[in-house]
């Protein structure tokens, strides 16, 4: 009675060969193909980026404007430029409004990342369904 036997042998390329082996490919690749595709959570972070990082620009820029506004305003109001009083009224009219912007860059913040988030909403849903196997 014989026995059949078989061997085989495996041996992955090395890291260096792997390499030298995609650059090779990429070469002959056309090219719409030699950009690297992207994973799923690359994508996901890609597209959370591009939704919160305008909102957060904007209204950083809303509070520092504010800010500005209600310091120059208590300038105004205290006589820090020893002008006189003449600028009493207009500093505490120039504070108030830096104060209103301040407390309405909070409710510009959640308007405008709502808006965002409706807008790529479908698209973040689809790539984590693809993602979690979820059906």
């Amino acid at each position: 009675m014989s026995e059949d036997k078989f061997d085989y042998t495996y041996s992955a390329p090395t890291e260096e060969e792997r390499r030298e082996a995609e650059e090779i490919r990429r070469s002959y690749a056309p090219e719409n193909a030699k950009k690297p595709t992207e994973n799923s959570i690359e994508r996901l972070r890609a597209i959370d980026r591009k939704v919160k990082l305008p909102v957060r620009i904007l209204t950083a820029v809303i509070g520092v404007i504010g800010t500005l506004m209600l310091g120059v305003g208590m300038c105004f109001a205290m006589d820090v430029f020893e002008i006189g009083n003449r600028l009493m009224p207009l500093g505490i009219v120039v504070g108030i409004l830096g104060i209103a912007l301040d407390v309405s860059d909070y409710f510009v913040y959640k308007a405008f990342l709502n808006a965002r988030k409706k807008k790529y909403a479908a698209e973040i849903l689809a790539i984590t369904d693809r993602f979690l196997n979820v059906k």
